[in-house]
């Protein structure tokens, strides 16, 4: 809405408030006033003259808003305002000119109740302190609209950054936990899987075991001995002519006969003749 649609809508607002305000706090006061002198607690006039006045202070509230154009404030604080000084100025001519041929008979005794005394005063200050809000004349100008979600952050710029160095401004960054099935951190919950009890399966070891430290130096062996065998390394073999053979075991000797010496086949034992040469 534009600020001077909105300054229209409150002349207009104001212009019709400012009489019903009035008539609505006259009846009432006229009516709890009878009731009153009459003694007449019993009667329906002081709840007639409530709603009256009740009524008569929700416009009041409304013309205050701040939704509102400060002018909707503005036109019955003036009048109420310049009525009020009327009375408190000249109240002999008030009376001679601002009397039974202006106001309705019916509300003649509320308006010799609240314009006397001050109670019209009262009300147009405090409308007009209302419209003197600086924030009430402004333009209200809507809010651009904040987006749902945040913008992606942007992509980094530049070559991949080397192995070990920090990643550029704008690269998502790595977690500092270990994705779940890693070694050395549990596996998640698999939801939809028969549960499996017992204890976890063994993690598997590094690829290459740790190196093996050095072994110490061997001491130094005396003169005539040979030095002890270092721990890890094999014993050296014995030579065949020291070794110890059992008594009465004779080692076996490979046969010595040529290749002539093979016994005659089942062709020459069937047939004779000289063996094939």
């Amino acid at each position: 809405m534009s600020n001077g649609a909105r300054h229209g809508l409150g002349v207009l607002f104001g212009l019709i408030v400012t009489p019903v305000i009035a008539a609505c706090m006259m009846y009432g006061t006229e009516k709890i006033g009878r009731s009153v002198r009459t003694l007449a607690f019993d009667g329906g006039d002081r709840w007639v003259g409530a709603a009256a006045l009740v009524f008569a202070a929700v416009l009041l509230g409304l013309a205050a808003g701040s939704r509102l154009s400060p002018l909707a404030s503005l036109i019955p604080g003036l009048a109420y305002t310049g009525t009020g000084l009327l009375w408190i100025v000249a109240p002999r001519w008030s009376f001679q000119n601002l009397g039974r041929d202006v106001v309705p008979r019916e509300l003649f005794t509320g308006y010799t109740l609240l314009a006397p005394y001050g109670i019209l005063l009262l009300l147009g200050v405090g409308l007009l302190v209302a419209s003197a809000a600086p924030s009430r004349w402004k333009v209200l100008a809507p809010g651009a609209a904040a987006p749902r979600f945040g913008a992606p952050p942007p992509a980094p710029v530049g070559p991949p950054p080397m192995h070990g160095s920090p990643a550029p401004m704008g690269a998502p960054q790595p977690s500092p936990w270990p994705a779940p099935g890693q070694p050395g951190q549990p596996a998640g919950p698999q939801y939809g899987h028969a549960p499996q009890y017992g204890p976890p399966p063994a993690s598997a070891g590094p690829a290459d075991p740790p190196p093996m430290p050095p072994a110490p130096p061997a001491p130094a062996a005396p003169a005539g001995q040979a030095a002890p065998p270092q721990p890890g390394t094999p014993a050296p073999a014995e030579p065949s002519a020291q070794r110890e053979t059992p008594a009465g075991d004779e080692p076996e000797q490979p046969d010595q006969d040529g290749p002539d010496d093979d016994k005659p086949g089942d062709w020459t034992r069937m047939y004779g003749g000289d063996r094939p040469t």
